[in-house]
Protein backbone atom coordinates (compact mmCIF):
# COMPACT_ATOMS: atom_id res chain seq x y z
CA UNK A 1 0.00 0.00 0.00
CA UNK A 2 1.17 3.52 -0.80
CA UNK A 3 2.88 5.13 2.20
CA UNK A 4 2.95 1.96 4.30
CA UNK A 5 6.31 0.89 5.65
CA UNK A 6 7.60 -1.57 8.23
CA UNK A 7 8.31 1.09 10.84
CA UNK A 8 4.76 2.44 10.70
CA UNK A 9 3.18 -1.01 10.82
CA UNK A 10 5.36 -2.06 13.75
CA UNK A 11 4.34 1.07 15.68
CA UNK A 12 0.66 0.18 15.19
CA UNK A 13 0.98 -3.56 15.85
CA UNK A 14 2.85 -2.92 19.10
CA UNK A 15 -0.19 -1.07 20.45
CA UNK A 16 -2.20 -4.32 20.39
CA UNK A 17 -2.58 -6.19 23.68
CA UNK A 18 -4.21 -9.31 25.12
CA UNK A 19 -6.40 -7.70 27.78
CA UNK A 20 -9.57 -9.25 26.36
CA UNK A 21 -8.20 -12.78 26.74
CA UNK A 22 -7.77 -15.07 29.74
CA UNK A 23 -4.98 -17.33 28.51
CA UNK A 24 -2.01 -14.96 29.10
CA UNK A 25 -2.95 -14.91 32.81
CA UNK A 26 -3.80 -18.60 33.09
CA UNK A 27 -0.84 -19.61 30.92
CA UNK A 28 1.85 -16.87 31.05
CA UNK A 29 3.94 -16.57 27.89
CA UNK A 30 7.26 -18.42 27.82
CA UNK A 31 9.53 -18.26 24.78
CA UNK A 32 11.34 -21.42 23.74
CA UNK A 33 14.01 -22.23 21.15
CA UNK A 34 12.31 -25.42 20.01
CA UNK A 35 9.03 -26.40 18.39
CA UNK A 36 8.16 -28.62 21.36
CA UNK A 37 6.93 -28.04 24.88
CA UNK A 38 8.01 -30.17 27.82
CA UNK A 39 7.09 -30.00 31.49
CA UNK A 40 7.73 -32.11 34.55
CA UNK A 41 4.71 -33.05 36.62
CA UNK A 42 5.05 -34.48 40.13
CA UNK A 43 2.64 -35.34 42.91
CA UNK A 44 4.11 -32.65 45.14
CA UNK A 45 2.43 -31.67 48.35
CA UNK A 46 1.97 -35.12 49.87
CA UNK A 47 3.16 -35.13 53.49
CA UNK A 48 4.67 -38.59 54.04
CA UNK A 49 5.07 -39.38 57.74
CA UNK A 50 8.29 -40.78 59.14
CA UNK A 51 8.33 -44.19 60.84
CA UNK A 52 9.20 -45.10 64.40
CA UNK A 53 12.10 -47.54 64.37
CA UNK A 54 14.26 -49.29 66.91
CA UNK A 55 17.64 -47.74 67.50
CA UNK A 56 20.23 -49.57 65.50
CA UNK A 57 17.64 -50.87 63.02
CA UNK A 58 17.63 -50.18 59.28
CA UNK A 59 15.53 -47.15 58.35
CA UNK A 60 12.76 -48.10 55.87
CA UNK A 61 13.17 -46.48 52.44
CA UNK A 62 10.16 -44.55 51.18
CA UNK A 63 8.98 -44.56 47.59
CA UNK A 64 10.10 -41.49 45.67
CA UNK A 65 7.18 -39.59 44.13
CA UNK A 66 6.77 -40.45 40.48
CA UNK A 67 7.70 -37.68 38.10
CA UNK A 68 6.27 -37.85 34.64
CA UNK A 69 7.10 -35.76 31.62
CA UNK A 70 4.23 -34.27 29.68
CA UNK A 71 5.18 -32.96 26.30
CA UNK A 72 3.97 -32.19 22.82
CA UNK A 73 4.66 -30.25 19.65
CA UNK A 74 4.04 -26.54 19.22
CA UNK A 75 1.66 -26.03 16.29
CA UNK A 76 1.74 -23.24 13.76
CA UNK A 77 -1.34 -21.03 14.10
CA UNK A 78 -2.12 -18.75 11.18
CA UNK A 79 -4.84 -16.55 9.73
CA UNK A 80 -4.95 -14.36 6.65
CA UNK A 81 -7.11 -11.67 5.10
CA UNK A 82 -7.02 -9.99 1.70
CA UNK A 83 -7.79 -6.61 0.24
CA UNK A 84 -8.78 -7.06 -3.40
CA UNK A 85 -8.52 -4.74 -6.40
CA UNK A 86 -11.61 -2.64 -5.64
CA UNK A 87 -10.53 -2.04 -2.05
CA UNK A 88 -6.99 -1.15 -3.10
CA UNK A 89 -8.37 1.28 -5.67
CA UNK A 90 -10.41 2.89 -2.90
CA UNK A 91 -7.24 3.26 -0.86
CA UNK A 92 -5.44 4.84 -3.83
CA UNK A 93 -8.27 7.39 -4.12
CA UNK A 94 -7.99 8.16 -0.40
CA UNK A 95 -4.25 8.82 -0.79
CA UNK A 96 -4.84 11.11 -3.80
CA UNK A 97 -7.55 13.10 -1.99
CA UNK A 98 -5.31 13.52 1.04
CA UNK A 99 -2.81 15.48 -1.07
CA UNK A 100 0.18 16.96 0.70
CA UNK A 101 -1.64 17.14 4.02
CA UNK A 102 -3.11 13.67 4.42
CA UNK A 103 -5.43 12.60 7.17
CA UNK A 104 -3.11 9.85 8.33
CA UNK A 105 -5.66 8.45 10.75
CA UNK A 106 -8.04 7.45 7.97
CA UNK A 107 -5.26 5.86 5.92
CA UNK A 108 -3.85 3.94 8.87
CA UNK A 109 -7.29 2.70 9.91
CA UNK A 110 -7.82 1.37 6.40
CA UNK A 111 -4.74 -0.87 6.37
CA UNK A 112 -4.68 -1.55 10.12
CA UNK A 113 -8.16 -3.10 10.00
CA UNK A 114 -6.62 -6.32 8.66
CA UNK A 115 -3.61 -6.31 10.99
CA UNK A 116 -5.89 -6.08 14.05
CA UNK A 117 -8.14 -8.78 12.62
CA UNK A 118 -5.17 -11.16 12.27
CA UNK A 119 -3.78 -10.27 15.71
CA UNK A 120 -7.13 -11.03 17.34
CA UNK A 121 -7.46 -14.23 15.32
CA UNK A 122 -4.23 -15.69 16.67
CA UNK A 123 -5.16 -14.75 20.25
CA UNK A 124 -8.66 -16.18 19.83
CA UNK A 125 -7.33 -19.59 18.77
CA UNK A 126 -4.85 -19.65 21.68
CA UNK A 127 -7.75 -18.81 23.99
CA UNK A 128 -9.88 -21.58 22.49
CA UNK A 129 -7.14 -24.17 23.03
CA UNK A 130 -6.45 -23.04 26.60
CA UNK A 131 -10.08 -22.99 27.76
CA UNK A 132 -11.17 -26.11 25.91
CA UNK A 133 -8.45 -28.30 27.41
CA UNK A 134 -8.89 -27.15 31.02
CA UNK A 135 -12.56 -28.07 30.93
CA UNK A 136 -12.18 -31.44 29.20
CA UNK A 137 -8.69 -32.55 30.18
CA UNK A 138 -7.74 -32.75 26.52
CA UNK A 139 -7.99 -30.91 23.23
CA UNK A 140 -8.76 -32.55 19.90
CA UNK A 141 -8.74 -30.86 16.49
CA UNK A 142 -11.43 -31.96 14.04
CA UNK A 143 -13.16 -30.52 10.99
CA UNK A 144 -15.89 -29.26 13.32
CA UNK A 145 -13.53 -26.95 15.22
CA UNK A 146 -10.64 -26.29 12.81
CA UNK A 147 -10.50 -25.57 9.07
CA UNK A 148 -7.72 -28.15 8.67
CA UNK A 149 -7.47 -31.47 10.49
CA UNK A 150 -4.10 -31.67 12.26
CA UNK A 151 -4.46 -34.57 14.66
CA UNK A 152 -0.73 -34.61 15.46
CA UNK A 153 -1.39 -31.72 17.82
CA UNK A 154 -4.13 -33.45 19.83
CA UNK A 155 -3.30 -33.54 23.54
CA UNK A 156 -4.78 -35.73 26.28
CA UNK A 157 -3.47 -34.97 29.77
CA UNK A 158 -4.58 -38.40 31.02
CA UNK A 159 -6.29 -37.05 34.13
CA UNK A 160 -7.08 -40.04 36.40
CA UNK A 161 -10.69 -41.21 36.17
CA UNK A 162 -11.29 -40.60 39.88
CA UNK A 163 -10.46 -36.92 39.28
CA UNK A 164 -13.14 -36.54 36.59
CA UNK A 165 -16.42 -36.80 38.46
CA UNK A 166 -20.13 -36.02 38.40
CA UNK A 167 -22.32 -34.53 41.13
CA UNK A 168 -24.52 -36.06 43.79
CA UNK A 169 -27.69 -34.69 42.15
CA UNK A 170 -27.70 -33.25 38.62
CA UNK A 171 -28.15 -29.49 38.50
CA UNK A 172 -29.81 -29.78 35.09
CA UNK A 173 -32.92 -31.48 36.45
CA UNK A 174 -34.05 -28.53 38.57
CA UNK A 175 -32.80 -26.81 41.72
CA UNK A 176 -32.13 -29.82 43.94
CA UNK A 177 -28.35 -29.92 43.44
CA UNK A 178 -26.10 -30.06 46.51
CA UNK A 179 -23.05 -27.98 45.58
CA UNK A 180 -22.07 -27.03 49.13
CA UNK A 181 -23.08 -30.03 51.22
CA UNK A 182 -21.96 -32.70 48.75
CA UNK A 183 -20.16 -31.73 45.57
CA UNK A 184 -17.58 -29.12 46.62
CA UNK A 185 -16.70 -31.24 49.64
CA UNK A 186 -16.17 -34.28 47.39
CA UNK A 187 -13.82 -32.34 45.09
CA UNK A 188 -11.84 -30.95 48.03
CA UNK A 189 -11.53 -34.43 49.51
CA UNK A 190 -10.12 -35.80 46.25
CA UNK A 191 -7.63 -32.96 46.22
CA UNK A 192 -6.64 -33.70 49.80
CA UNK A 193 -5.98 -37.34 48.90
CA UNK A 194 -3.35 -36.29 46.32
CA UNK A 195 -1.88 -33.45 48.38
CA UNK A 196 -3.68 -30.64 46.52
CA UNK A 197 -5.48 -27.82 48.34
CA UNK A 198 -7.89 -26.32 45.85
CA UNK A 199 -8.24 -22.54 45.99
CA UNK A 200 -10.12 -21.87 42.75
CA UNK A 201 -13.18 -23.29 41.01
CA UNK A 202 -13.29 -22.19 37.36
CA UNK A 203 -16.56 -22.22 35.46
CA UNK A 204 -18.28 -20.48 32.55
CA UNK A 205 -20.91 -17.78 33.09
CA UNK A 206 -23.71 -20.15 32.01
CA UNK A 207 -22.43 -22.82 34.39
CA UNK A 208 -22.35 -20.31 37.24
CA UNK A 209 -25.95 -19.30 36.48
CA UNK A 210 -27.03 -22.95 36.73
CA UNK A 211 -25.00 -23.36 39.93
CA UNK A 212 -26.39 -20.17 41.54
CA UNK A 213 -29.97 -21.22 40.82
CA UNK A 214 -29.69 -24.35 42.97
CA UNK A 215 -31.90 -23.95 46.04
CA UNK A 216 -29.07 -24.80 48.41
CA UNK A 217 -26.92 -21.99 46.97
CA UNK A 218 -29.40 -19.16 47.03
CA UNK A 219 -30.75 -20.08 50.46
CA UNK A 220 -27.32 -20.28 52.07
CA UNK A 221 -26.17 -17.07 50.41
CA UNK A 222 -29.35 -15.11 51.22
CA UNK A 223 -29.64 -12.86 54.24
CA UNK A 224 -31.69 -13.82 57.33
CA UNK A 225 -34.46 -11.40 56.31
CA UNK A 226 -34.61 -12.80 52.78
CA UNK A 227 -34.90 -16.35 54.08
CA UNK A 228 -37.64 -15.42 56.52
CA UNK A 229 -39.62 -13.65 53.79
CA UNK A 230 -38.79 -16.36 51.24
CA UNK A 231 -37.63 -13.70 48.74
CA UNK A 232 -34.29 -15.18 47.74
CA UNK A 233 -32.84 -14.47 44.32
CA UNK A 234 -29.95 -16.28 42.69
CA UNK A 235 -26.83 -14.70 44.23
CA UNK A 236 -24.09 -13.00 42.25
CA UNK A 237 -20.46 -14.08 42.19
CA UNK A 238 -19.38 -11.71 44.95
CA UNK A 239 -22.10 -12.99 47.30
CA UNK A 240 -21.20 -16.65 46.70
CA UNK A 241 -17.49 -16.02 47.23
CA UNK A 242 -18.25 -14.08 50.41
CA UNK A 243 -20.18 -17.11 51.71
CA UNK A 244 -17.31 -19.45 50.83
CA UNK A 245 -14.89 -17.14 52.65
CA UNK A 246 -17.06 -17.17 55.79
CA UNK A 247 -17.06 -20.97 55.68
CA UNK A 248 -13.30 -21.21 55.23
CA UNK A 249 -13.01 -24.03 57.76
CA UNK A 250 -15.16 -26.14 55.40
CA UNK A 251 -14.16 -24.87 51.97
CA UNK A 252 -10.53 -24.07 52.82
CA UNK A 253 -10.39 -20.70 51.09
CA UNK A 254 -11.99 -21.87 47.83
CA UNK A 255 -13.16 -19.08 45.49
CA UNK A 256 -15.12 -19.25 42.24
CA UNK A 257 -13.65 -17.76 39.05
CA UNK A 258 -16.14 -17.10 36.25
CA UNK A 259 -14.81 -17.08 32.69
CA UNK A 260 -17.06 -15.17 30.30
CA UNK A 261 -15.67 -15.51 26.80
CA UNK A 262 -17.00 -16.00 23.28
CA UNK A 263 -14.82 -17.23 20.44
CA UNK A 264 -16.02 -17.54 16.83
CA UNK A 265 -14.64 -20.32 14.65
CA UNK A 266 -14.89 -20.12 10.86
CA UNK A 267 -14.69 -23.57 9.28
CA UNK A 268 -13.51 -24.70 5.86
CA UNK A 269 -17.01 -24.47 4.39
CA UNK A 270 -17.37 -20.85 5.53
CA UNK A 271 -19.80 -21.65 8.34
CA UNK A 272 -19.24 -20.05 11.73
CA UNK A 273 -19.91 -21.14 15.28
CA UNK A 274 -19.61 -18.96 18.37
CA UNK A 275 -19.08 -20.50 21.78
CA UNK A 276 -17.40 -20.18 25.13
CA UNK A 277 -14.56 -22.72 24.79
CA UNK A 278 -14.79 -23.42 28.52
CA UNK A 279 -17.13 -26.40 28.41
CA UNK A 280 -20.60 -25.71 29.79
CA UNK A 281 -21.66 -27.65 32.92
CA UNK A 282 -18.05 -28.31 33.97
CA UNK A 283 -16.21 -26.95 37.01
CA UNK A 284 -12.41 -27.09 37.24
CA UNK A 285 -10.92 -27.23 40.74
CA UNK A 286 -7.33 -25.97 40.82
CA UNK A 287 -4.66 -25.04 43.33
CA UNK A 288 -3.64 -21.95 41.40
CA UNK A 289 -4.88 -19.36 38.92
CA UNK A 290 -1.70 -19.99 36.93
CA UNK A 291 -2.22 -23.35 35.25
CA UNK A 292 0.88 -23.64 33.08
CA UNK A 293 2.67 -21.70 30.36
CA UNK A 294 2.03 -20.64 26.78
CA UNK A 295 5.15 -21.88 25.02
CA UNK A 296 5.99 -19.97 21.85
CA UNK A 297 8.74 -19.72 19.26
CA UNK A 298 9.47 -16.90 16.82
CA UNK A 299 8.16 -17.71 13.32
CA UNK A 300 10.85 -18.57 10.75
CA UNK A 301 9.32 -15.88 8.50
CA UNK A 302 11.32 -13.29 10.45
CA UNK A 303 14.59 -14.77 9.15
CA UNK A 304 13.77 -15.00 5.45
CA UNK A 305 16.27 -12.94 3.47
CA UNK A 306 15.23 -10.92 0.46
CA UNK A 307 11.56 -10.97 1.40
CA UNK A 308 9.44 -8.16 -0.04
CA UNK A 309 6.92 -8.53 2.79
CA UNK A 310 6.81 -6.03 5.63
CA UNK A 311 6.66 -7.62 9.07
CA UNK A 312 6.05 -6.69 12.70
CA UNK A 313 6.38 -8.95 15.75
CA UNK A 314 4.47 -8.27 18.96
CA UNK A 315 4.89 -10.94 21.62
CA UNK A 316 4.23 -14.33 20.07
CA UNK A 317 2.43 -13.01 16.98
CA UNK A 318 3.99 -11.98 13.68
CA UNK A 319 1.95 -9.73 11.39
CA UNK A 320 3.04 -9.81 7.75
CA UNK A 321 1.85 -7.87 4.69
CA UNK A 322 2.71 -8.53 1.06
CA UNK A 323 1.12 -8.06 -2.36
CA UNK A 324 0.30 -10.25 -5.32
CA UNK A 325 -0.03 -8.89 -8.85
CA UNK A 326 -2.30 -11.35 -10.61
CA UNK A 327 -4.95 -11.01 -9.48
CA UNK A 328 -4.10 -7.80 -7.64
CA UNK A 329 -4.41 -8.20 -3.90
CA UNK A 330 -2.81 -7.12 -0.64
CA UNK A 331 -2.45 -10.00 1.83
CA UNK A 332 -2.18 -9.69 5.59
CA UNK A 333 -1.18 -12.70 7.66
CA UNK A 334 -1.00 -13.43 11.37
CA UNK A 335 1.42 -16.23 12.29
CA UNK A 336 2.41 -17.74 15.62
CA UNK A 337 4.03 -20.90 16.91
CA UNK A 338 2.42 -21.43 20.30
CA UNK A 339 0.70 -23.83 22.65
CA UNK A 340 -0.74 -23.24 26.16
CA UNK A 341 0.45 -26.29 28.11
CA UNK A 342 -1.42 -27.28 31.29
CA UNK A 343 1.07 -28.20 33.99
CA UNK A 344 -1.47 -28.74 36.80
CA UNK A 345 -3.75 -31.13 34.91
CA UNK A 346 -2.81 -34.21 36.95
CA UNK A 347 -3.41 -32.35 40.22
CA UNK A 348 -6.83 -30.97 39.30
CA UNK A 349 -10.43 -32.16 39.48
CA UNK A 350 -13.02 -31.77 36.73
CA UNK A 351 -16.65 -31.93 37.87
CA UNK A 352 -19.61 -32.32 35.52
CA UNK A 353 -22.70 -30.75 37.08
CA UNK A 354 -25.37 -32.08 34.70
CA UNK A 355 -24.61 -35.74 35.40
CA UNK A 356 -23.84 -37.97 38.37
CA UNK A 357 -20.72 -39.33 36.66
CA UNK A 358 -18.31 -37.90 34.10
CA UNK A 359 -19.46 -38.61 30.54
CA UNK A 360 -17.83 -35.83 28.50
CA UNK A 361 -15.95 -36.96 25.38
Amino acid sequence: MIGLNEKDMEAVVRTYDLKDFYYPTLFPLKETNFLTWKMLEAQAGLKIAADLVSRGATIPRKTREAISRIQGDIPKISISREKLEDELTEYDIMVAMAGNNPDLKALVEFWAEDTKYCWDGIAARAEWIALKQISLGKVKFTNSNNAAIVTEYDVDYQIPSNQKIGVDTSYASGTAGKPFTKDFKAALQIGKSIGANYKFAFMSLDTFTTFANQEEVYKRCASFVQNMANTQDAPNLETVNAYLSKQSQIFRGLQIVVIDQDITLELADGSRITENPLEENVILFSESKVLGNTYWKRPIDLKLEGSAAIKALNGHTLIKKYSEESPVKEVTEGIANLFPAWNLAGRSVLMQIDATSWNKN
